[in-house]
């Protein structure tokens, strides 16, 4: 199975748009809306990356941004501003899913030309990446490092392990990524030790948590209910 290769022409855009067209058409002119193409293979309402598109879509919106929502299936949601574009071809084992969705994927983002790409996956028509996985390749050698003999070979000699090691090198090297948000700062060291991306262009973005689920207050809320209730702290 090739590795996808993104559609290039003039500058080289992996949209198969003109690079100096994009830049002009982000500068904006007055009374445009911005696009912002966001993909993501497989979104679930409660997915960490799913949350972290719906803490941002209020401010997004409130600047005139538009999102397209890039994914496989479009599940019953409370986004209802998004546009989502399916991009669902046929497959049959990991290693077709992943390499058929980038390539379906990267073929609409051409067509329709957002003025900023971020995806949660690894494929390279991407302006911005979110390594939400961290380096597959520092994943790969943790689990070889007390891996039986079979195991280090069975690992070492799969075929999706390949592509994935494959993709992410190229991705981190490609001339359009601009940035690459990482969710700690041993994924933004192991990617810039790695691949040799300074650290201007890997800015930690920490996921969100919710106050209101998560809240110190809360503790003081369950001690009245229980001194109330009469139920002990070892209960």
């Amino acid at each position: 199975m090739p590795y996808h290769t993104p559609r290039r022409t003039r500058l080289c855009s992996p949209y198969g748009i003109d690079q100096r067209h994009r830049r002009e058409r982000w500068r904006g002119i007055a009374g445009l809306t911005v696009r912002l193409a966001i993909i993501r293979q497989r979104y679930t309402p409660y997915g960490g990356a799913e949350r972290f598109v719906e803490s941002a879509l209020e401010a997004l919106l409130e600047r005139g941004v538009a999102i397209s929502l890039y994914t496989r299936q479009w599940p019953n949601t409370r986004l209802q501003l998004i546009e989502p574009v399916l991009c669902n071809p046929f497959y049959i084992g990991r290693l077709w899913r992943d390499w058929s969705f980038a390539r379906a994927v990267c073929g609409a983002v051409a067509k329709k030309a957002p003025e900023l790409v971020q995806s949660h996956e690894r494929l390279l028509c991407c302006d911005i990446y979110r390594a939400g996985d961290g380096v597959h390749r520092v994943w790969l050698d943790e689990r070889l490092r007390h891996a039986s003999a079979f195991k280090r070979w069975q690992i070492e000699s799969s075929f999706y392990h390949r592509y994935l090691v494959h993709v992410e090198r190229r991705l981190f090297a490609s001339p359009w990524l601009r940035t690459v948000i990482c969710n700690s700062k041993m994924v933004r060291d192991e990617i810039h030790e790695r691949f040799g991306l300074s650290l201007e262009k890997l800015p930690v973005i920490y996921n969100a948590v919710d106050s209101d689920v998560f809240s110190p207050e809360l503790r003081q809320h369950r001690a009245a209910v229980r001194q109330k209730l009469g139920v002990p702290e070892s209960a």
